[in-house]
């Protein structure tokens, strides 16, 4: 069976912050709370969900500000990676990100799976975050890659 044909996309909302908690717990280290994710859907930040067979399997969070989008996240559930669903999500953002220019994230530097998917997707790593993230269990904080999208003209008609 193809679970490609069951899979698929939609908008979330603060009625899906339990799920996207749930995954977000489960796929993170530095994982959010349900405060902080109720909070930010309330505030304005876009929810993508990807689901199979109604589950939530994936997301992708991001905050729109002016002509750019920031994605603040993308989980993926763990028995549902390496299956280009990321990749597919970005490509529903970028195609939806009308009249924006860039969109831009930040990804651990030794996370070479998704750098080098954030490249196929034509990002460009344009700088680094020195000891972004909270440290590890060994006292050790990782670096943050910046990467870009230009988007100027991409959408338009």
């Amino acid at each position: 069976m193809d679970a490609d044909n069951n899979i698929s996309f939609r908008p979330g909302s603060i009625a899906d912050v339990e799920a996207i908690y749930r995954l977000n717990q489960d796929v993170f280290s530095e994982h959010w709370s349900r405060a902080s994710l109720y909070s930010s859907l309330e505030s304005g930040y876009d929810v993508l969900l990807c689901e199979l067979n109604g589950d939530i399997i994936a997301y992708l969070l991001s905050l729109s500000v002016l002509d750019e989008i920031q994605i603040m996240q993308i989980a993926v559930s763990e028995q549902h990676r390496r299956q280009g669903l990321a990749s597919r999500m970005t490509d529903e953002l970028i195609a939806s990100a009308t009249d924006m220019q860039s969109i831009t994230l930040e990804v651990r530097a030794s996370n070479q799976a998704a750098r080098a998917c954030y490249t196929q997707l034509g990002f460009q790593e344009t700088g680094y975050r020195k000891h972004y993230y909270a440290p590890d269990a060994s006292g050790c904080r990782e670096d943050a890659v910046l990467m870009t999208k230009h988007l100027q003209g991409v959408n338009s008609s």
